[in-house]
């Protein structure tokens, strides 16, 4: 496998060494601080479709026609789905197929992830969503991750993704806005020292100009219009 980010110059020292490292075990990993939130996991999960044929035995149940799955924030849907019940009755995993299957779910941040796939496998009791088949995971403001599989946990955030038959794992970043730079000291500086430098303390004043000599001639008015 090899792993080729669409923007290396907005990826983290950081993280292209951990690239690399994933690229020898096969996999990606990738883990920011972009955490689903942690109200989601106490929320009952509701399902929903057209039709649905639920053996009790089997602890299995067969969806098709708009089959939804929520549990708080996460949401996911697909045209088809399977429903896997414990003894208890209790809902641990689902399998959505469509063309294609969608989720998405709210972070502690208020931003969004959302993805889609050929097939989205909720595996409840384990707080992950495996995505497979042409699947793409985007986190609104981070960034965006492509591949033939990806892993999104929804307790913590962390994706992984894989490639299959020589293909590769995508990813695009999204360097953070930085804010502007304040004004250098040197520039301040040198616009101070342009302005001209006040006299110094107790320095006389420039000298006034002399007055003229007695007996001068004064300068000749003007002739005035119409003297002959």
């Amino acid at each position: 496998m090899s792993m080729a980010p669409s923007r290396p110059r907005s990826t983290p020292g950081n993280l292209r060494h951990a690239a690399l490292l994933a690229v020898s075990a096969g996999l990606l990993a990738f883990c920011g601080t972009a955490y689903a939130l942690k109200s989601d996991r106490g929320q009952v999960v509701n399902v929903n479709a057209d039709h649905s044929v639920m053996s009790q035995d089997s602890g299995k149940a067969v969806l098709s026609g708009h089959v939804r799955i929520d549990q708080g924030s996460l949401h996911a849907d697909g045209d088809q789905g399977t429903g896997y019940f414990d003894q208890d009755n209790a809902l641990q995993r689902v399998v959505l197929t469509g063309t294609p299957a969608h989720f998405r779910q709210k972070l502690d941040s208020g931003s969004m992830v959302h993805g889609s796939a050929d097939t989205i496998d909720y595996q409840v009791s384990e707080n992950t969503v495996v995505l497979s088949g042409n699947a793409t995971v985007v986190q609104e403001g981070r960034g965006e991750f492509h591949g033939a599989r990806l892993t999104y946990n929804t307790d913590s955030g962390k994706i992984v993704g894989e490639s299959r038959n020589g293909g590769q794992v995508h990813m695009t970043f999204q360097p953070k806005a930085r804010p502007a730079r304040p004004a250098s000291a040197g520039a301040t500086a040198t616009s101070a020292n342009s302005a001209p430098a006040p006299a110094p303390p107790g320095s006389a004043a420039p000298p006034a100009p002399a007055p003229a000599p007695p007996g001068s001639a004064a300068t000749p008015a003007p002739a005035s219009a119409g003297t002959h």
